[in-house]
């Protein structure tokens, strides 16, 4: 039975009781990372996994809070011994960057005992990772971002995506990080399953519009610590949902 593990639910600022961004997609014979934060690896390893057991690794966004346990994790790959290939799909703009960064760490390719290929994400298409095909949608959360750092030369694109898949018969979104719930609602695909960051939207607009696309549960994660929880709480008045309020190394089995 495939499950989702929620390895680190905190926000952008560091949880003194929780891991930074990371999701696990548990096929069985695999897994497939979405997001590594800090801690993400600790919370893999508690959880009984072995990091050579994970194949695929989805990079949503290189803001730290999502990205800075990469290297860490190679790392723990590398030292397992396996000769199992990784791919990681990351935007476009962080290719080069995120390869680097593993040079960076000495973790050069020459001397990984396994091949690691990556990919860049596009949304004009949809990819296929062990049979489940992912679709890509571009938010606007580095929007603002990316403007900010052009205007002073540097070259960052503004690339931050949700990630859709369809995980057995259930339809699964990943919000990443979104510059306003418009980006969610603007998604065409069917959801089922919706695991959503909490820093940049209005719930009182999440509630009705989930019921509006029949969406059966809704995790909300991404959560600091001075997050006001009662809009969650109360969350069953405005919706029939299940909502769930995550927490570091929860599990959910899909159906």
């Amino acid at each position: 039975m495939s499950k989702l593990v929620l390895l680190g639910t905190s926000a952008g600022k560091a949880s003194d009781h929780r891991a930074s961004s990371s999701y696990l997609l548990d096929l069985g014979d695999h897994g497939i990372l979405m997001d590594v934060g800090d801690g993400a690896t600790r919370h893999f390893l508690a959880n009984g996994y072995a990091p050579e057991w994970v194949t695929d690794i989805i990079i949503t966004h290189t803001h730290a809070d999502h990205v800075c346990g990469l290297p860490y994790f190679i790392q723990q790959r590398y030292l397992s011994g396996t000769d199992t290939p990784l791919t990681i799909w990351c935007p476009q703009e962080s290719l080069d960057r995120l390869r680097g960064s593993m040079a960076f760490g000495y973790l050069f390719p020459e001397r990984m005992p396994y091949d690691t290929h990556y990919h860049d994400i596009k949304t004009t298409e949809p990819w296929s990772v062990h049979g489940i095909e992912f679709r890509a949608r571009l938010t606007t959360h580095l929007k603002e971002a990316a403007r900010a750092g052009q205007e002073r030369g540097y070259g960052n694109l503004g690339q931050c995506y949700a990630i859709s898949a369809k995980v057995g018969k259930t339809a699964f979104l990943y919000s990443a990080d979104v510059g306003s719930i418009d980006d969610v609602m603007g998604i065409p695909e069917p959801i089922d399953w919706l695991l959503i960051e909490s820093t940049h939207i209005a719930l009182d607009r999440l509630w009705p519009w989930a019921d509006e696309r029949g969406i059966k549960k809704i995790i909300i994660t991404h959560i600091a610590d001075d997050f006001d929880t009662s809009g969650v709480a109360q969350a069953e008045k405005y919706t029939s949902a299940e909502v769930v309020l995550a927490e570091d190394n929860m599990s959910f089995d899909f159906p």
